[in-house]
């Protein structure tokens, strides 16, 4: 039996992240060298108070910023992406940044990307899988309500209706996650599906994943069928199943071969070799790939 762990319920105060936050908050923790959710910072950027606490969770959550006594302080992520991207225009800083989300252990963001099997599922039955599963692995679980919470603010992130526009216009609290098409929301059922095959996941971040895999397994060459099913590997952090896996492991190697990225075939099975990189630098190799400009 494994020994009970500390999990981190709530902070996001319900609020996914929305449209024009995460440049806000990045803009202030660069310039200013740090950011403080108090009544100041929200006056400052126009949001609520429980607002400005919320945004101070998803630039922490995110990978782009770290906490100490004082308040945040940016990472050098956080640094990047202010200048190859500050207005989060660009899909793979979204990718980037749920990435690092599914890295959050013992959170409803990595548990629902790398434990939880259903496919297809609803609200409450979500809920209540999160919730027995922080109690058997928790050194303090949560109430009902609060694993009820983190599955709510975790699929009014994601979730996007099929066949229509992403991203509601008239919806105030819609967040750049769900361009993703990780989630997809049936509402005449009131049943959510995991995607199988998102389109447009970048050479790049599909690599972070792999990269990150193979520090967590100590091994230098990951099969097809490892990056499909194990956790933390793009299968599960990606959504991607194995067709799609096999599909991007050669584009990748033709792509960063100078990156010593390479695949290999053993024993009959396709193998990717992939070197150990932070998210930052694959970040910065997708805006020298696609272009990104060092004013925009």
């Amino acid at each position: 039996m494994t020994a009970a762990v500390r999990f981190q319920y709530g902070g996001h105060a319900t609020f996914p992240v929305r449209y024009g936050w995460l440049p806000k908050g990045v803009e202030r923790l660069v310039k200013d060298g740090g950011f403080v959710a108090n009544l100041e910072t929200a006056d400052d950027l126009g949001i609520g108070s429980k607002m400005a606490e919320s945004l101070a969770f998803w630039l922490t959550a995110a990978g782009l910023a770290s906490s100490d006594r004082a308040g945040l302080t940016p990472s050098p992520l956080a640094a990047l992406i202010h200048k190859r991207d500050p207005y989060f225009e660009r899909p793979g800083t979204w990718w980037f940044i749920h990435l690092l989300l599914t890295r959050r252990e013992n959170t409803v963001w990595g548990w629902f990307f790398n434990d939880y099997s259903d496919r297809i599922f609803d609200r409450l039955g979500c809920a209540d899988a999160f919730l027995q599963h922080a109690l058997r692995h928790a050194v303090r679980g949560p109430t009902a309500a609060t694993a009820g919470r983190d599955v709510a603010c975790l699929l009014s992130a994601y979730a996007a209706r099929p066949g229509v526009d992403v991203v509601d216009p008239d919806d105030i609290g819609a967040c750049p996650l769900r361009e993703l098409g990780l989630v997809i929301r049936h509402d005449a059922v009131h049943r959510f599906e995991k995607a199988r095959r998102p389109s447009g996941v970048p050479l790049e971040v599909f690599l972070a994943a792999a990269s990150h895999l193979a520090e967590l397994t100590g091994e230098t060459a990951l099969s097809a069928r490892q990056l499909a099913t194990l956790r933390h590997g793009p299968g599960r952090a990606l959504c991607l199943n194995l067709e799609s896996i096999e599909t991007l492991m050669p584009k990748a190697a033709s792509r960063y071969w100078e990156q010593a990225v390479q695949t290999e075939v053993l024993n009959g099975e396709r193998r990717l070799l992939v070197p150990s990189c932070s998210p930052k630098d694959w970040l910065e190799l997708l805006y020298d790939r696609v272009g990104a400009g060092e004013d925009r």
